[in-house]
Order: structure tokens, then C-alpha cells, then sequence
């Protein structure tokens, strides 16, 4: 407990530091849940089990969020106004979670509801509450920067066969296997690595150098040979033609630049990275059985589930107790289950709300398509389900998406006439004066 205090300490400190800063601890948080897997975390909190413990990176979005409200409340409120709905709707689904997770009979993971869905949402504030053009960019890279640390580590342990770092952690989990050769980083499951390189290779086409954008391109098309994900080489493939395709205005260089992508992504199905995927490719040891047998279970159950579930974490124990092997694999079946269907729509459909609203006036290259993996991937495997960088990776995309679409369509507003930017803005005003009438109510 000493040292959890410790941590606190240090948690509450940086955010006074910081206070001015906000997004400064943001990127913390961040780097915190890429270089310190949940396995890994009891080396910083000495919390190894148990209802505190929480993944260091939690202790520290609280503290900033609880020192915003102290220093920047006013800042704070005007983004709560600005999306009253959206937050919410938000709310909405965190205290049902909390609810479920209390009263319901297969519930226990308030852990994980805490640091996948409260601390991801609250850091999706701050992104907002802080956002600026070049604090954008800097979160863009830092992203591009820890998965690429992450992949490095993933390549060293696969040459070295053994975890390098966390070894402890990562060797009781049940899945830790050396002689399957999948590995992870510093992340917490191959998964969640495959995650990683998929979702932040788009955001390569907005760098300025080629001689940088291709050797990160190369090192993320390793990083996904290394998990073993078949759906992220796939993923991988397409976005690394995005990256090719959007990075140039020459139509020689775009062609030069595929030629060059496939002789790269056919030299890699032939070195010995590839063994691992191309062997799951033939046998996919069970994992497409277990899919479908997801699936039909869902199909059959999904009524005793339409409004609430069970608890975060209960799809795991009711997936047991039906037979299935695995867990449902999908991060909206197992959230249908843990919260109920009605409010899983709600929490994915916010998602995808922000990624349609957004696509208007983004203007960073690339952020869509990584909002939309972000979206999309984590349906085909546990992810948000697990106490992995899942949830920080998917909200802080949707993030930066989200504040860089808010800053394109101030910059349009300033490029109108002033008798239109005045009528915008009245139209504006008037569409929020019922929204903040029911916030005062």
C-alpha cells in the first residue's frame, strides 16, 4: 500500500505540474499503457490483484482530470456543453456498467471497467479540453513513436525466444506460450500489438520525409508478422497502400512506391517472420471454430440481454458455463452481454457517431482511416474486453480525430464571409439552446 501512495503522490504532483499542460499528461497516460503492460503494472503501484489494482495510467488520468476541474473548470464545462449529448450518452453507459457490475451475478470487473471505458472516456476529454493543431501532431507522433518501440522490443523477443521485459508478468498468463512464437512488446497480448500497428499506419502518410514514412512502414509490417494476426497482415497490406497512395501527387512516385510495396510485402511472406502467420494461415489451430461457435451462441441468447447484462466481465464466466472454449471474441458481443445490447449499441454507436460527424473537416492525413480500424478491429477479437492499451489506443484516436475536425471547422468558419460565419453561428446557438436548457434542468 506504501508504494501505491507513492504513485499517487507522484500522479497528483505531475498533474499540478502540468495544470497548464493538460495534454502533456495525456501523453503520458499513454506512454504509461504502451510501455507498462496490466501484467506489469504492480512494478509501479505494487497493486498486483485486487479492487485497487488499477493500471498506473489510471491513477494519473484521474489526478489531471480531478486538477482541470480544480484549475480549468470553466474550460472543462464549455466541452461538456459543446457535446452535452455525447457525454451524456456516455455517462449513461458508465453507470449502467457500474450498476451491472455491482448487482449482477457474474459481474467482478470493475477494474477493468475503469481503466477500458471510465479512464479512455475522461482522456478523451482532456483531448478535447487542450486540443491545438500542434498538440494534435505531437500526440499523432507519439503514437507512431511507442508502437514502434513496442514492435522493436516484439522483433527482439522473437529472436530471443523469451519475453525480455515483464518476463514474470507475462509468464502466469494462462495464453504465454514461447513455442507458439507470438509476441506482444511491451504490450499485453499479440492482439493488442496487431492492434497498435494497424490503427497508427495510416497516420505514417501524413509524415513529411519519405526516408522516414518507409523504414516506419517496414518496421509496422514486421510488427504485425510478429503477432501472428492474420487480419492484420491483411489490414497491413491495404494500409500500407494508403500510405504509398496518399503520400505523393506524383502518379510515377505512387507507382514506384507500390512496386516497391510489393516486392516488400512478398519478401517478408518469405523470410522466416512470416512463419509464425503463414502456419496459421494453414491451421488456424481453432480459432475460426471457436468464432462461429460465438456467434451461435449469441444468435440464441441475445434476448436474455437486450436491455442489461450481467456485469463487466460476465461474458467471460457465461461463455464458460455454455461450453465455448474461448471468450466471444468480439468486443461488442462480450460488452452486449457484460451491459446489455441496447447500451453496447450506444457505446460503439458514439464511436462511429464521431467518426462520420469528423470526416467533414479533418484535416490530418490519415486520422479517418485509423478511427475506423480503431473501430472496427477490436469487433474481431476481446479487445476492449481485456485490460490491454485497447482502450486508450481506440479513444485517443477518436480523440484526435474528433478536436482536429472541431479546429477545421473553426479555420472554415474564419476563411466565410462575416455575414455567414454570423448566421452559422446564430444557427449554432440556436440548435444548442435546447441542449442547454435540459443541462440546467
Amino acid at each position: 500500500m506504501t508504494q501505491l501512495l507513492v504513485w499517487i503522490l507522484v500522479c497528483v504532483a505531475l498533474a499540478l505540474i502540468l495544470r497548464n499542460r493538460p495534454i502533456v499528461s495525456v501523453g503520458l497516460a499513454i506512454s504509461l499503457w504502451f510501455l507498462v503492460p496490466t501484467v506489469g503494472g504492480y512494478v509501479l503501484t505494487g497493486q498486483n490483484a485486487g479492487p485497487l489494482a488499477f493500471h498506473p495510467a489510471t491513477w494519473l488520468v484521474v489526478a489531471t482530470v480531478a486538477m482541470q476541474i480544480i484549475h480549468n473548470g470553466p474550460r472543462l464545462g464549455d466541452v461538456l456543453a459543446q457535446h452535452v449529448l455525447l457525454f451524456s450518452g456516455l455517462a449513461v453507459v458508465l453507470v449502467v456498467a457500474f450498476l451491472t457490475t455491482r448487482l449482477g451475478n457474474y459481474g467482478g470487473g470493475m477494474n477493468l471497467l475503469v481503466d477500458q471505458i471510465l479512464v479512455p472516456v475522461v482522456l478523451f476529454l482532456l483531448i478535447l479540453e487542450s486540443a491545438t493543431r500542434e498538440r494534435l501532431l505531437a500526440l499523432r507522433n507519439l503514437l507512431i513513436l511507442l508502437t514502434s518501440i513496442a514492435v522493436a522490443v516484439a522483433i527482439l523477443q522473437w529472436s530471443l525466444k523469451e519475453p525480455v521485459v515483464y518476463a514474470a508478468g507475462f509468464e502466469s498468463q494462462y495464453w504465454f506460450n514461447p513455442k507458439h512464437d507470438r509476441w506482444m512488446g511491451t504490450l499485453d497480448q499479440p492482439l493488442a500489438l496487431s492492434l497498435a500497428v494497424c490503427v497508427v499506419t495510416p497516420l505514417l502518410s501524413g509524415l513529411r520525409h519519405w526516408w522516414v514514412r518507409i523504414p516506419l512502414l517496414a518496421l509496422m509490417f514486421a510488427g504485425a508478422l510478429v503477432s501472428q494476426s492474420r487480419l492484420g497482415l491483411i489490414v497491413m497490406i491495404v494500409a500500407a497502400l494508403y500510405v504509398i497512395g496518399m503520400s505523393t501527387r506524383s502518379a510515377g512516385a505512387r507507382i514506384v512506391g507500390l512496386v516497391f510495396a510489393a516486392a516488400a510485402i512478398v519478401a517478408a511472406a518469405l523470410s522466416p517472420l512470416a512463419t509464425g502467420v503463414l502456419g496459421r494461415v494453414q491451421d488456424d489451430t481453432g480459432s475460426t471454430r471457436a468464432r462461429v461457435l460465438a456467434l451461435d451462441f449469441f444468435a440464441r441468447e441475445w434476448p436474455d440481454y437486450f436491455i442489461t447484462g450481467q456485469g463487466i466481465s460476465s461474458s467471460y464466466r457465461i461463455g464458460s458455463a455454455a461450453g465455448l472454449g474461448t471468450s466471444l471474441e468480439s468486443s461488442i458481443l462480450m460488452y452486449s452481454i457484460d451491459i446489455g445490447i441496447l447500451f453496447a449499441l450506444l457505446y460503439f454507436g458514439t464511436m462511429v457517431y464521431l467518426l462520420v460527424v469528423a470526416r467533414r473537416t479533418v484535416t490530418m492525413p490519415g486520422i479517418m482511416l485509423a478511427g475506423v480500424l480503431a473501430v472496427i478491429i477490436p469487433q474481431t477479437y476481446s479487445a476492449l474486453a481485456t485490460r490491454s492499451v485497447a482502450g486508450v489506443l481506440v479513444w485517443a484516436v477518436i480523440g484526435i480525430a474528433t478536436a482536429d475536425a472541431s479546429l477545421g471547422r473553426e479555420q472554415l468558419l474564419r476563411t466565410l464571409p462575416p455575414r455567414t460565419v454570423a448566421a452559422r453561428r446564430a444557427a449554432r446557438r440556436a440548435a444548442q439552446r435546447p441542449s442547454r436548457v435540459t443541462l440546467e434542468v
